[in-house]
Protein backbone atom coordinates (compact mmCIF):
# COMPACT_ATOMS: atom_id res chain seq x y z
CA UNK A 1 0.00 0.00 0.00
CA UNK A 2 2.69 2.61 1.09
CA UNK A 3 4.46 1.55 -2.63
CA UNK A 4 1.76 2.52 -4.61
CA UNK A 5 1.05 5.57 -2.41
CA UNK A 6 3.93 7.15 -3.09
CA UNK A 7 4.72 6.28 -6.38
CA UNK A 8 0.67 8.26 -7.52
CA UNK A 9 1.81 11.49 -4.94
CA UNK A 10 5.25 11.67 -6.50
CA UNK A 11 3.52 11.26 -10.59
CA UNK A 12 0.45 13.03 -9.85
CA UNK A 13 1.16 15.75 -6.94
CA UNK A 14 4.81 16.90 -7.29
CA UNK A 15 3.48 20.60 -5.99
CA UNK A 16 2.73 18.92 -2.54
CA UNK A 17 4.88 15.74 -2.35
CA UNK A 18 8.73 15.87 -2.95
CA UNK A 19 11.40 13.01 -3.53
CA UNK A 20 10.80 9.27 -4.70
CA UNK A 21 10.16 6.21 -3.51
CA UNK A 22 10.53 5.73 0.41
CA UNK A 23 11.79 9.08 1.00
CA UNK A 24 8.77 10.99 -0.60
CA UNK A 25 7.70 13.59 1.66
CA UNK A 26 5.01 16.33 1.97
CA UNK A 27 6.43 19.70 0.60
CA UNK A 28 7.92 22.00 3.90
CA UNK A 29 7.25 19.54 6.33
CA UNK A 30 10.88 17.23 6.26
CA UNK A 31 10.72 14.10 6.87
CA UNK A 32 7.85 11.98 7.75
CA UNK A 33 9.96 9.59 9.81
CA UNK A 34 10.79 12.42 12.47
CA UNK A 35 7.55 12.90 13.43
CA UNK A 36 7.04 9.22 14.30
CA UNK A 37 7.60 7.55 17.89
CA UNK A 38 10.92 5.23 16.93
CA UNK A 39 9.08 2.29 17.55
CA UNK A 40 6.68 3.13 14.29
CA UNK A 41 9.34 4.92 12.21
CA UNK A 42 9.43 1.34 10.39
CA UNK A 43 5.61 0.33 9.80
CA UNK A 44 4.90 1.53 6.31
CA UNK A 45 0.96 2.16 7.68
CA UNK A 46 2.55 4.93 9.82
CA UNK A 47 4.07 6.23 7.21
CA UNK A 48 1.52 6.18 4.71
CA UNK A 49 -0.72 7.90 7.27
CA UNK A 50 1.44 10.84 7.70
CA UNK A 51 1.41 11.57 3.50
CA UNK A 52 -2.03 11.82 2.88
CA UNK A 53 -5.39 13.19 4.64
CA UNK A 54 -7.12 10.36 4.57
CA UNK A 55 -7.36 7.87 7.53
CA UNK A 56 -6.08 4.16 6.06
CA UNK A 57 -7.73 1.16 7.29
CA UNK A 58 -6.40 -2.51 6.23
CA UNK A 59 -9.04 -5.69 5.63
CA UNK A 60 -7.83 -9.22 5.68
CA UNK A 61 -9.83 -12.00 4.50
CA UNK A 62 -9.95 -14.84 6.58
CA UNK A 63 -12.09 -17.80 7.75
CA UNK A 64 -14.85 -14.98 9.51
CA UNK A 65 -14.90 -13.17 6.82
CA UNK A 66 -13.32 -9.67 5.92
CA UNK A 67 -12.13 -8.20 9.39
CA UNK A 68 -10.16 -5.22 10.41
CA UNK A 69 -6.25 -5.98 10.15
CA UNK A 70 -4.88 -2.65 10.45
CA UNK A 71 -5.50 1.03 10.82
CA UNK A 72 -4.68 4.34 11.25
CA UNK A 73 -7.76 6.45 12.26
CA UNK A 74 -7.22 10.08 13.19
CA UNK A 75 -10.77 11.23 12.41
CA UNK A 76 -13.29 8.74 13.55
CA UNK A 77 -16.97 9.35 12.90
CA UNK A 78 -18.81 7.71 15.71
CA UNK A 79 -17.00 4.80 16.27
CA UNK A 80 -13.84 3.50 18.03
CA UNK A 81 -11.31 1.67 16.37
CA UNK A 82 -10.06 0.08 19.69
CA UNK A 83 -13.92 -1.37 19.73
CA UNK A 84 -13.79 -2.58 16.03
CA UNK A 85 -10.44 -3.86 15.84
CA UNK A 86 -9.71 -7.66 14.44
CA UNK A 87 -13.32 -8.05 14.09
CA UNK A 88 -15.17 -8.95 10.96
CA UNK A 89 -17.46 -6.99 8.87
CA UNK A 90 -20.51 -8.58 10.17
CA UNK A 91 -19.60 -7.57 13.80
CA UNK A 92 -18.43 -4.02 12.56
CA UNK A 93 -21.58 -2.74 11.23
CA UNK A 94 -23.83 -4.81 14.00
CA UNK A 95 -24.72 -1.41 15.43
CA UNK A 96 -25.88 -0.02 11.49
CA UNK A 97 -29.79 -0.71 11.27
CA UNK A 98 -30.07 -3.43 8.95
CA UNK A 99 -26.80 -4.67 8.39
CA UNK A 100 -25.92 -7.07 11.48
CA UNK A 101 -24.92 -10.56 11.82
CA UNK A 102 -26.84 -12.80 8.88
CA UNK A 103 -28.55 -9.86 7.14
CA UNK A 104 -28.68 -9.72 3.82
CA UNK A 105 -27.27 -6.27 3.35
CA UNK A 106 -24.09 -8.03 5.39
CA UNK A 107 -23.87 -10.85 3.16
CA UNK A 108 -23.85 -8.48 -0.06
CA UNK A 109 -20.63 -6.57 1.09
CA UNK A 110 -18.90 -9.39 2.38
CA UNK A 111 -19.29 -10.90 -1.30
CA UNK A 112 -18.51 -7.46 -2.65
CA UNK A 113 -15.36 -7.13 -1.23
CA UNK A 114 -14.38 -10.43 -2.45
CA UNK A 115 -15.23 -9.43 -6.23
CA UNK A 116 -13.14 -6.36 -5.80
CA UNK A 117 -9.96 -6.81 -8.05
CA UNK A 118 -7.56 -3.41 -9.14
CA UNK A 119 -10.60 -1.29 -8.98
CA UNK A 120 -11.45 1.40 -6.76
CA UNK A 121 -14.73 1.43 -5.66
CA UNK A 122 -16.09 5.39 -4.33
CA UNK A 123 -19.15 6.26 -2.24
CA UNK A 124 -20.18 9.04 0.34
CA UNK A 125 -22.30 9.37 3.66
CA UNK A 126 -23.07 11.77 5.87
CA UNK A 127 -24.12 12.89 9.50
CA UNK A 128 -24.85 15.96 11.22
CA UNK A 129 -22.86 17.07 14.39
CA UNK A 130 -23.33 19.93 16.13
CA UNK A 131 -19.86 20.99 16.52
CA UNK A 132 -16.64 21.53 13.96
CA UNK A 133 -14.38 18.53 15.74
CA UNK A 134 -12.51 16.01 13.29
CA UNK A 135 -12.26 13.98 15.70
CA UNK A 136 -15.29 12.59 16.84
CA UNK A 137 -15.67 9.07 18.82
CA UNK A 138 -18.04 7.59 19.64
CA UNK A 139 -18.23 4.22 21.88
CA UNK A 140 -20.96 1.36 22.03
CA UNK A 141 -21.95 2.46 25.78
CA UNK A 142 -22.16 5.87 24.22
CA UNK A 143 -24.11 4.94 20.92
CA UNK A 144 -26.89 2.96 23.20
CA UNK A 145 -26.81 5.63 25.98
CA UNK A 146 -27.87 8.23 22.59
CA UNK A 147 -30.28 6.31 21.00
CA UNK A 148 -31.94 5.02 24.72
CA UNK A 149 -32.09 8.80 25.96
CA UNK A 150 -31.90 10.65 22.70
CA UNK A 151 -30.44 14.17 23.83
CA UNK A 152 -30.69 17.22 21.48
CA UNK A 153 -27.54 18.23 20.38
CA UNK A 154 -29.14 21.94 19.84
CA UNK A 155 -30.47 22.02 23.20
CA UNK A 156 -30.76 26.04 22.80
CA UNK A 157 -32.56 25.45 19.58
CA UNK A 158 -29.78 27.45 17.50
CA UNK A 159 -29.27 24.95 14.57
CA UNK A 160 -27.66 27.73 12.76
CA UNK A 161 -25.09 28.48 14.74
CA UNK A 162 -24.29 24.63 15.75
CA UNK A 163 -25.15 22.42 12.76
CA UNK A 164 -21.86 21.04 10.86
CA UNK A 165 -22.47 18.81 8.14
CA UNK A 166 -20.42 15.38 8.03
CA UNK A 167 -19.69 13.86 4.86
CA UNK A 168 -17.44 10.93 4.36
CA UNK A 169 -15.68 10.36 1.05
CA UNK A 170 -14.54 6.46 1.27
CA UNK A 171 -12.92 4.34 -1.40
CA UNK A 172 -12.17 0.51 -1.33
CA UNK A 173 -9.27 -0.91 -3.27
CA UNK A 174 -8.06 -4.64 -3.41
CA UNK A 175 -3.74 -4.59 -2.97
CA UNK A 176 -2.72 -6.50 -6.24
CA UNK A 177 0.11 -8.23 -4.25
CA UNK A 178 -1.20 -9.03 -0.97
CA UNK A 179 -4.92 -9.20 -1.82
CA UNK A 180 -5.77 -6.92 1.21
CA UNK A 181 -8.43 -4.35 0.85
CA UNK A 182 -7.62 -0.46 1.29
CA UNK A 183 -10.42 1.42 3.21
CA UNK A 184 -10.02 5.17 3.19
CA UNK A 185 -12.20 7.78 5.11
CA UNK A 186 -11.67 11.27 4.01
CA UNK A 187 -13.87 13.55 5.73
CA UNK A 188 -15.53 16.68 4.52
CA UNK A 189 -16.97 19.49 7.34
CA UNK A 190 -18.87 22.07 6.79
CA UNK A 191 -21.63 24.55 8.12
CA UNK A 192 -24.81 23.51 7.45
CA UNK A 193 -25.98 27.34 6.97
CA UNK A 194 -23.07 26.90 3.86
CA UNK A 195 -26.22 25.83 2.19
CA UNK A 196 -27.67 28.93 2.01
CA UNK A 197 -24.73 30.76 0.28
CA UNK A 198 -25.10 27.46 -2.74
CA UNK A 199 -27.18 27.99 -5.89
CA UNK A 200 -28.65 25.33 -6.10
CA UNK A 201 -29.63 26.04 -2.47
CA UNK A 202 -33.48 25.25 -2.40
CA UNK A 203 -33.04 21.86 -4.35
CA UNK A 204 -30.26 20.64 -2.08
CA UNK A 205 -31.95 21.93 1.10
CA UNK A 206 -34.92 20.64 0.12
CA UNK A 207 -33.33 17.04 -0.91
CA UNK A 208 -31.57 17.17 2.74
CA UNK A 209 -34.91 17.59 4.35
CA UNK A 210 -36.64 14.64 2.46
CA UNK A 211 -33.66 12.29 3.59
CA UNK A 212 -34.13 13.40 6.91
CA UNK A 213 -37.92 12.39 6.67
CA UNK A 214 -37.34 9.21 5.15
CA UNK A 215 -35.64 8.21 8.10
CA UNK A 216 -36.96 5.41 10.40
CA UNK A 217 -36.71 5.10 14.05
CA UNK A 218 -33.74 2.85 14.09
CA UNK A 219 -31.77 5.02 11.90
CA UNK A 220 -32.63 8.28 13.55
CA UNK A 221 -31.27 7.00 16.99
CA UNK A 222 -28.21 5.05 15.05
CA UNK A 223 -27.65 8.93 13.84
CA UNK A 224 -28.50 10.60 16.82
CA UNK A 225 -31.11 12.54 15.16
CA UNK A 226 -33.98 11.73 16.83
CA UNK A 227 -34.40 14.82 19.23
CA UNK A 228 -33.43 17.16 16.51
CA UNK A 229 -35.11 15.74 13.25
CA UNK A 230 -38.46 18.20 12.65
CA UNK A 231 -36.12 21.13 13.62
CA UNK A 232 -33.58 20.64 11.28
CA UNK A 233 -36.38 19.78 8.50
CA UNK A 234 -37.49 23.32 9.86
CA UNK A 235 -34.38 25.13 9.33
CA UNK A 236 -33.76 23.54 6.08
CA UNK A 237 -37.32 24.26 4.74
CA UNK A 238 -37.35 27.89 5.28
CA UNK A 239 -33.65 28.00 3.43
CA UNK A 240 -35.60 25.76 0.38
CA UNK A 241 -38.23 28.73 0.49
CA UNK A 242 -36.32 31.35 0.57
CA UNK A 243 -34.76 31.04 -2.69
Amino acid sequence: MLDLLVAHLAANHPHTHRGAGSDVEVAGLGSISDRLPPALRKAPLARASLLVQEDLILMRRDERGWRLAAGSLCFPSSWSLREKFGKPLQEIHEPVPGFGPGTRPAELINRMFDGLQGQAVERFNWSIQANDRLYHPLSNVERIDRATNRPSRFPDGDVNAHAFIRVERQTLRKLPASRDILFTIRIHLDPLKVLDAHPGRAALAASFAQQLLALDQQQLDYKGLTADRDRLVAFLGRMAGSA
